[in-house]
């Protein structure tokens, strides 16, 4: 199994750009849009639009509403009447903020308004291209060929594995609370549309600490070991998955 269609927010570099990568690889997958802030510049996906037709670039940025609008009406006419089969939310930011730092709200506000707002809002205007991918198929069975929603999330949101505080620097604080958001509305979102028979699964994946700009060159394992995971693991998805928090081979984490 395999989404005929993905769209990915951050797709110019990191995990966003390994994603685009690795589901190339993938048989079955007839359109990969990838998403970035600034596609002028986005040189390494620009190389691999021009040596693969199932790919295009589109310009957004998940922070404002007017350009997750235009980002929508652009891969609704790229993917046509089939709708979107695959959403992922993988955009984010790290803004350093501890519970030592010097008070600054707007700081706070950006990492949880990027990393959890932002991919909540994508989810809500990417929705009716979802549902119209689900509705060729018929069913209560939840999977990523038919339509679903993956939230990059991170370890950072289970209240069981918050032991070790701000983290390094004393730093991770702002961080923290957004994933903690993130996988809210992924929980939320899957039990809403489970009472509205909105067949679209959604769920969140902690990629592992990974070697990018955001994660540092001292974290654990680089960017191809995240990837070739979380993409190998998307045709097992089903209904059990639902709302759930995974890690990048798809065993549960606890909330």
């Amino acid at each position: 199994m395999a989404p005929r269609s993905v769209f990915i927010t951050g797709a110019n570099r990191g995990i966003g750009l390994g994603l685009v990568r690795e589901i190339l690889k993938v048989s079955g997958v007839e359109t990969l849009i990838a998403g970035a802030r600034n596609v002028d510049s986005a040189k390494e996906l620009q190389e691999i639009a021009k040596a693969d037709n199932r790919v295009h670039l589109v310009s957004v940025d998940v922070a404002s509403d007017d350009s997750l609008k235009n980002a929508v009406s652009k891969v609704a006419e790229i993917v046509g009447p089939k709708g979107l089969t695959l959403l992922i939310n993988n955009a984010g930011v790290i803004e350093k903020y501890g519970s030592s730092s010097a008070v600054d709200r707007q700081t706070v506000l950006k990492c949880i308004d990027v990393n959890a707002v932002s991919a909540l809002l994508a989810s809500q205007l990417f929705l009716p291209l979802l549902q119209k991918s689900a509705g060729l198929v018929s069913g209560d069975d939840l999977t990523v060929d038919r339509a679903a929603i993956v939230n990059i999330g991170s370890d950072c949101s289970s209240q069981t594995l918050n032991l070790r505080g701000s983290g390094p620097g004393n730093s991770l604080l702002a961080y923290k609370m957004s994933k903690v958001a993130m996988l809210s509305f992924t929980r939320t979102f899957a039990a809403d549309f489970k009472a509205q028979n909105i067949p679209v699964l959604v769920t969140c994946v902690h990629p592992g600490w990974v070697q990018t700009d955001m994660g540092g060159a001292n974290a654990e394992i680089s960017v191809d070991e995240s990837v070739s995971k979380i993409v190998a693991g998307l045709a097992k998805l089903n209904n059990s998955h639902n709302g759930g928090l995974f890690n990048r081979d798809w065993e549960v984490m606890p909330f």
